[in-house]
């Protein structure tokens, strides 16, 4: 037990805490300038700074555990839906401690109203985390603003964002059904239960807090995966290749999985009373840019394209030269997979010598190591030298006034979100690497989709093992051909939110779609959310890609490093 740790168990010093945190508690006002504050002051009383060496971090995580089940105020609230054969709205109605709180995206401009951020069970601080390899439970290093070894650019620290673990409830009616969401299961609902990854996995307790990765991966296949500010994400991706990179951090990581996955499509239903964010916080779908070089040049880190472009300084990007396709998946031999940032876009002006003829062109610059050359044989022709967007780094969100948001615009799919304080979509489908779904024929002999899950990070296969547990979310497969299937309803079950309707459209029920194959067996990967060139009508929180083998790497399938491999089995 790390030094302090026995005084804050002690009789004398138990009270000392529990009326100074009553104190604090009488400080709340809902606002979240006030739980900032009160949290700081809190933590630092006692002793969260003594707490920044890697011996004592289990006693910063037991301030956590207190913290979070003394600020517990029972919150309980719900959206209800209509269901798929009533209507195919896409909002609902909040109730309960739900009702008549708004919440609107912000951005690095302007902070919208949230009425949620200063709520305890949504109150959301950025961290450091790691997973113990004996429990496997997560462990909180540092909390940023609170302790001074918090780190968010150390490729070799990850971050996460911490917060009260709540439970989910929901209930099904002829008519319409809810989804709701408590600060704990002392409420008159059915069906409530704890998140998963706030259950325990070696003793099946529930934790007061949790915590979720809170950037994409930016480390390749073969090697570590990070979860830091700073880098680009990496695709070049499969589900197999997600394990053998998060094993390389210990046998205790995972890559993403489907708890984080339903916790942000919780929270989007929670917050914004919504199936969809479409229109709201679209994140990055619709920014698929791609320019030749419009002047040949050598020695160079940059590359002269048309001034009329939407690139944008901070943007990932690959360069590459044309061989016969403009393809990402080819078009990178200049920066490599890993990509490239723009950091500067400036207008110069070329003088042809033989015309005497000046013309303006957008010099891009990028962050390399090494200068190149650019080739201009023109458009889609053998040698050029082409820019294509990539996925925006990791901390592009971070300016965003807010715990939900993107920067310079919401809705407009060029840029990444973030909610609930976790950033999304930044340019490629996110892989989760504790689920396999399963194709194959029901006792109807209908061909269907079902995922199958792992609750243990060692337990994380290539194929469906006897660890996999079947979910019970069965959605029939397309009968005549490979289709995007918008979805009308997706089911829970196992903290696994999952298409079981669909059918709908562009403009109904979730809005997302779900790529199909049809009559067809075997297993596939969950590919979620959408890419930069998916567009704003099939991407989104509910946007699935179910074509996709578990060993094919592609230039637009990422992941991040989670804490939440790892789950306990909960017991009403």
């Amino acid at each position: 037990m790390a030094t302090g740790t026995v005084d804050l168990i002690t009789e004398t010093t138990g009270k000392r805490i529990a009326n100074a945190l009553e104190g604090s508690i009488e400080k709340l006002d809902g606002t979240a300038a006030t739980y900032k504050k009160v949290m700081r002051e809190w933590f630092l009383n006692n002793g969260a700074q003594r707490f920044v060496d890697k011996e004592d971090y289990d006693s910063l995580t037991e301030l956590c555990d207190k913290w979070y089940m003394l600020t517990n105020d029972g919150w309980c609230g719900y959206t209800e839906f209509y269901q798929p054969d009533v209507s195919a709205v896409t909002y609902g109605t909040k109730g309960g401690d739900n009702a008549d709180l708004t919440c609107t995206p912000s951005t690095d401009t302007v902070a919208n109203q949230d009425d949620y951020a200063g709520l305890p069970l949504f109150a959301c601080v950025d961290c450091n985390w790691t997973v113990d390899e004996t429990t496997l439970r997560p462990i909180i290093t540092a909390i940023d603003g609170i302790t001074s070894n918090f780190k968010r650019k150390d490729t070799s620290v990850y971050v996460g964002v911490l917060q009260m673990a709540g439970w989910l409830f929901r209930k099904e009616d002829s008519d319409t059904y809810t989804i709701g969401y408590a600060a704990n299961g002392n409420i008159p609902y059915p069906n409530v239960e704890p998140l998963p990854q706030a259950v325990n996995p070696d003793d099946n307790t529930v934790r007061s807090w949790m915590v979720h990765g809170k950037y994409m991966n930016g480390g390749a296949p073969g090697s570590a995966m990070t979860c830091c500010a700073g880098v680009i994400p990496h695709s070049w991706f499969s589900h197999n290749l997600i394990h053998i990179a998060s094993k390389i951090n210990g046998s205790q990581y995972s890559g993403s999985t489907t708890t984080d996955d339903t916790f942000l499509k919780l929270m989007m239903m929670i917050k914004y009373g919504s199936l969809t964010l479409d229109g709201i916080l679209q994140g990055c779908c619709n920014a698929n840019y791609q320019y030749p070089a419009q002047v040949s040049e050598t020695g160079v880190t940059r590359i002269l394209i048309s001034t009329s472009h939407s690139l944008e300084v901070g943007m990932g990007v690959l360069l590459g030269n044309y061989v016969s396709s403009a393809d990402r998946g080819s078009l990178y031999d200049v920066t490599g997979q890993a990509g490239a940032i723009i950091t500067k876009i400036e207008t110069v002006t070329i003088t042809d010598e033989e015309t005497s003829t000046d013309t303006d062109y957008a010099a891009v610059y990028v962050d390399v190591d090494d200068t190149f050359d650019t080739v201009a044989n023109g458009a889609a022709t053998s040698g050029t030298t082409y820019i294509s967007t990539y996925n925006w780094p990791t901390g592009t969100t971070d300016t965003v006034l807010g715990n939900d948001g993107s920067p310079v615009s919401n809705t407009s799919g060029k840029y990444p979100a973030k909610l609930q304080g976790i950033e999304y979509m930044n340019g490629s489908y996110e892989i989760f690497a504790d689920v396999i779904l399963n194709l194959y024929q029901d006792t109807d002999e209908t061909y269907v989709y079902e995922p199958y899950i792992v609750k243990n990070s060692t337990n994380q296969s290539t194929a469906i093992s006897s660890n996999y547990e079947a979910t019970g979310l069965v959605v029939e497969q397309p009968v005549s051909s490979d289709a995007w299937l918008y979805i009308k309803k997706l089911g829970y079950s196992n903290g696994v939110m999952f298409p079981v309707e669909v059918g709908g459209s562009s403009s109904t029920y979730t809005r997302d779609a779900f790529y199909m194959v049809h009559n067809a067996t075997g297993i596939r990967a969950w590919l979620a959310r959408g890419t930069l060139s998916a567009g704003v009508g099939l991407a989104g929180l509910s946007c699935l890609g179910g074509n996709d083998g578990l060993t094919a790497p592609v230039w637009h399938s990422a992941s991040r490093l989670s804490p939440n491999g790892n789950r306990g089995e909960w017991a009403a």
